[in-house]
């Protein structure tokens, strides 16, 4: 279940408190919303935070019994888009057990109304060279490409264990 979608709940803050067009109600979670989400770990929901703000992340990471997911986000250091999370979350992701599913939506992942699957996942075989293209180079003197896409980025701070693929209910139209 997600704590929230583009309106602050009585529980917790939404994202858009992020941007300034939402007033803060709790920074992060309320008191009824630390109860809320005590009951969720007991009950053995799946704590959705993809449209929360970054406290509400934060304070969730930091107080849940089990790992939690965020069903359809994307890299913030990629595309600042507050409905993205941000670095330092990714880091806690990392240290829950959590999950970063990554988000197909255009404007969450290059910021614009367009987008590639290389933006979300890259393109496999992508390599830099040591020497200029066309060289004869051995594979062990070849990099691999600084990564650009959210499911590297993501791999690259949290880990591979970490992210997947998400969309939102209706598959992002």
């Amino acid at each position: 279940m997600t704590l929230t979608h583009s309106c602050n709940t009585p529980w917790a803050d939404n994202w858009l408190v992020d941007t300034g067009d939402d007033p803060p109600l709790h920074n992060g979670l309320s008191s009824f919303g630390k109860m809320v989400l005590a009951e969720m770990n007991r009950l053995g929901m799946i704590v959705d935070l993809a449209h929360v703000s970054v406290e509400t992340m934060e304070a969730v990471l930091n107080l849940s019994k089990a790992p939690v997911i965020f069903s359809h986000s994307s890299a913030f250091s990629l595309c600042q888009n507050h409905r993205n999370v941000p670095d330092d979350v990714l880091k806690m992701v990392a240290s829950t057990d959590s999950l970063v599913m990554i988000n197909f939506y255009n404007n969450y992942v290059t910021c614009r109304d367009t987008a590639t699957l290389a933006d979300v996942a890259g393109e496999a075989g992508t390599w830099a060279g040591v020497w200029g293209v066309g060289d004869s180079v051995p594979p062990t003197l070849l990099i691999p490409c600084a990564p650009t896409d959210h499911m590297d980025h993501v791999k690259k701070v949290a880990g591979a264990r970490y992210v997947g693929f998400g969309g939102d209910y209706d598959g992002v139209t």
